[in-house]
């Protein structure tokens, strides 16, 4: 099969997968935001809108890949088949022992809480795929760098490349390009998919259940239209549209807080996402704005329409009582917009949105960390290099703490704190690649320098 072939045929293999996964996945997410932001369609914020766009390049980054893939001449697709396939091996041995020993710790909570363990605990791992992408990609994309680039320099490979008259840089061209597809995805993973993974993971795996197997009773606090709903048997999240039974919903005043205008209390409650209604069915209803209203004096309906504005997510994990990793780039986004929460609160929000930014430029700060790391052209093992390489992608994660903590405190500004780590990191791979370049060790390189010598 001669290559022109090949490529074609990768080409719609790529096309054909990406086509099936936005067929299955853009529609549920379009569905999935009617259940979850505030408004109809038409409203939502552009923040908002971006979601099912993002998802649907997300499923096309294959065949963006194919397609740049077809267009290289024959060394740079042999690098990147190299980068590619050691990138993807690193990527699944991490994340299925990443997965296995997660689920060796909360392998008793799905034996207790669940009917059917091994079913529902699949379902939960699937939605924690993303949040673990996040959280291993930036390093699984170095350790694949590291791993392809030595295999060429060891085999003498790397040498022969140069030979041709091409520079370093531009023989690990390839692997720059398809990790910047990397980090494109992981960008993505990060705007919302991991961070709701992370709140789905809050919600099943500290949800407690009541006597008759029922999730326990929620109480959600609408600050911004005065309400606070109390649900004895809320909808799931896996299933957000089923009824919710045992409501009290309490209506204040928006200007005083402490002054209770009415209450609610409703057998059921179903939501419809055509028109954005809740529908309460043996409804009872009190007047509380006169203080001489007495229990006598409710009145009952059997079915009663309401338009109130809070959509069944909203009730079922309500936002404020996460923690800010389970808040998705665009509910973050808004919150900085329209300046909620305390002082404190805004420079977490606003540092956590540089962080999430920064952090994707660091998908290729540590590529460029691994280059000279993984690249020797000495009779030398390149294990020490790689060692190196691996203790500061370590120490990398701990500034990614310390740093944004500054920020949150507010003793530094927000892209400060966030972009401090990829600046430090820059400036170290550039040091250790002029070494390499020099066809020295960093020892020697830096005993030249001490002496005054180029």
């Amino acid at each position: 099969m001669s290559a022109t072939l090949k490529n074609l045929l990768l080409i719609l293999l790529c096309l054909a997968g990406g086509t099936v996964l936005a067929y299955f996945l853009v529609p549920g997410e379009l569905d999935q935001m009617r259940w979850e932001v505030s408004g109809m369609p038409e409203s939502y914020p552009i923040e908002q809108k971006c979601r099912p766009l993002f998802l649907l390049l997300l499923c096309y980054l294959p065949f963006i890949g194919s397609l740049i893939y077809s267009f290289m001449g024959t060394m740079d697709r042999y690098v990147s088949r190299v980068f590619i396939s050691y990138c993807l091996l690193c990527t699944f041995i991490l994340l299925l022992i990443y997965m296995l020993a997660d689920f060796t710790d909360n392998m008793e909570r799905f034996r207790t809480r669940f009917d059917d363990p091994l079913l529902q605990a699949g379902f939960f791992y699937l939605t924690q795929l993303p949040m673990f992408l996040y959280q291993i990609l930036p390093y699984t994309i170095m350790m694949g760098t590291l791993w392809g680039l030595s295999r060429l320099s060891g085999s003498s490979e790397l040498t022969g490349m140069l030979q041709s008259g091409r520079s370093l840089l531009r023989i690990c061209m390839p692997v720059f390009i398809f990790a910047t597809i990397g980090a494109v995805a992981y960008g993505i993973f990060g705007f919302h998919w991991a961070p709701n993974g992370s709140q789905f993971r809050q919600l099943i795996l500290k949800q407690e259940k009541t006597a008759d197997n029922q999730a326990a009773p929620i109480i959600y606090r609408s600050d911004a239209f005065a309400r606070i709903w109390r649900v004895q048997h809320p909808a799931t999240f896996q299933n957000p549209g089923e009824p919710m039974r045992g409501l009290v919903v309490e209506q204040f005043n928006p200007e005083n807080s402490g002054h209770l205008l009415f209450q609610l209390v409703a057998e059921s409650a179903s939501w419809n996402k055509q028109d954005s209604t809740w529908t309460f069915k043996e409804v009872y209803t009190r007047d509380m704005a006169d203080p001489s209203t007495r229990p006598s004096d409710e009145k009952y309906s059997p079915e009663l329409t309401c338009s109130f504005a809070e959509k069944p997510f909203q009730i079922i994990a309500p936002t404020q009582n996460n923690r800010i990793d389970a808040m998705g780039t665009s509910v973050l986004y808004e919150l900085i917009k329209t300046g909620s929460g305390s002082t404190m609160d805004r420079c977490r929000y606003l540092t956590e949105w540089h962080v999430r930014i920064a952090r994707i430029f660091s998908c290729l700060v540590l590529v460029l960390l691994a280059l000279p790391s993984a690249i020797t052209f000495q009779r030398r093992s390149p294990m020490k290099g790689i060692g190196i390489a691996v203790l500061l992608a370590a120490l990398m994660l701990f500034l990614y703490r310390v740093f944004p903590s500054l920020g949150e405190s507010g003793l530094i500004q927000a892209w400060i704190s966030a972009w401090i780590p990829n600046v430090i990191y820059i400036a170290i791979a550039l040091y250790l690649m002029h070494a390499n370049l020099a066809h020295r060790t960093l020892k020697e390189w830096t005993l030249a320098k001490l002496h005054g010598r180029p």
